[in-house]
């Protein structure tokens, strides 16, 4: 019986604490800023109604933010980002399992699509069952248009800027601009 009685406390418990971080999560106080920081454990400026599904598995850099209602589905994976870096508003990334590393100064547009984790395919089986994991790195200096979605096991080298609706697949070569569907080099050695 004493069981059962805890078992519902719990519930009542995290019930109410579950209303109180969705308060703070929407709310456009300073307070709520600071709380925010405090919640996730981290100095990035994390703003309103942003998600992050495993706190432990966040890291953050120097002057990083978080933009509005951003979503890092990172239950079992690994999401980093680095110093004066930051994902605009309504940003998604799944990584579920795996790795995003985001290096320095990297900007990523609103609405943009980061997938470590996804369904795949293979002959004979149901998309379903399948699973793709590979790890994404975005290297210093990058730019990233609005609403581009980044493909597993892509690689963004240093100084890359990605034109916005890009879907990006595979390795990106430093030094160059690129844009469209699929994404395609379109200028190199833009940066010294």
């Amino acid at each position: 019986m004493l069981k059962l009685i805890a078992q519902k406390c719990k519930l009542i418990i995290d019930f109410f604490l579950g209303f109180i971080e969705a308060f703070i999560r929407g709310n456009h106080s300073e307070l709520a800023v600071c709380l925010r920081r405090i919640v996730y454990k981290t100095e990035c400026f994390i703003d309103t109604n942003v998600l992050i599904t495993n706190k432990n598995n966040f890291k953050s850099g120097n002057k990083s933010c978080l933009y509005h209602a951003c979503y890092i589905l990172n239950t079992h994976g690994t999401f980093s980002i680095g110093d004066n870096s930051h994902l605009a508003a309504f940003c998604y990334v799944n990584v579920c399992h795996g790795t995003v590393s985001i290096g320095n100064d990297v900007a990523i547009g609103p609405g943009t699509k980061v997938i470590a984790y996804s369904n795949h395919y293979n002959f004979g089986k149901k998309v379903t069952e399948e699973r793709v994991i590979k790890n994404i790195v975005i290297k210093n200096n990058v730019f990233i248009g609005a609403n581009c979605t980044i493909l597993p096991g892509s690689i963004i080298n240093e100084n890359v800027v990605v034109g916005a609706g890009a879907i990006i697949k595979g390795a990106l070569e430093a030094n160059s601009i690129y844009a469209g569907v699929p994404c395609k080099k379109i200028k190199s050695s833009w940066y010294e």
